[in-house]
């Protein structure tokens, strides 16, 4: 009997505290942003904030004014955003690859925010560059916690930080002009 309490309690012990020490690095305040690479991303996102211009182009030609022109860019883009990650979802599901579905759920929770912002006031360009920076920093802020969680990367993420950026391009210049 008292063999049994030598092994089980040393045993519970580190168990406890390692659990502890997960938690406490997966803590929201403890998480380090990666620093990317200045040059790399920085030019994805103003060739993806190039590809943005036209579909403004065609909402100005609609008759749509110039701020609410570029928050249904913004719209648009989220939506796409939300399109692509839930197909991915269902393809996971369906294929039984239930870590890759939770994650991708996890990113489309991430994005929420911009979805119910956008439609709400179409000609306000401020709340649409306020919305999309959250989305971003919700995703990359989860991306890093799924990270150190499961870490297998999915591309879904990096995809979706970059057309962020490339909305936040996109709408920063016209915000600072106005």
């Amino acid at each position: 009997m008292s063999a049994h309490i030598l092994t089980f309690r040393p045993a519970r012990l580190p168990q406890a505290e390692a659990a502890r020490r997960r938690a406490m690095l997966l803590h929201p305040s403890n998480f380090i942003s990666e620093s990317a690479p200045a040059g790399g991303s920085g030019k994805e996102a103003e060739e993806l904030a190039v590809r943005f211009d036209s579909l403004y182009q065609e909402f100005l030609d609609q008759g749509l004014p110039a701020n609410q022109a570029r928050t249904e860019v913004a719209r648009t883009a989220a939506r796409d955003i939300w399109d692509a990650f839930a197909s991915r979802l269902r393809g996971h599901r369906a294929a039984g690859q239930q870590l890759d579905a939770n994650v991708l759920a996890v990113a489309l929770a991430s994005i929420q925010c911009m979805n119910i912002a956008l439609p709400r006031r179409p000609e306000d360009l401020d709340l649409a560059v306020r919305a999309v920076r959250t989305a971003r920093r919700r995703l990359q802020h989860n991306a890093g916690l799924l990270d150190r969680l499961h870490p297998h990367q999915n591309p879904a993420f990096h995809d979706a930080v970059a057309t962020l950026q490339a909305l936040e391009v996109f709408l920063a210049p016209q915000k600072k002009a106005a």
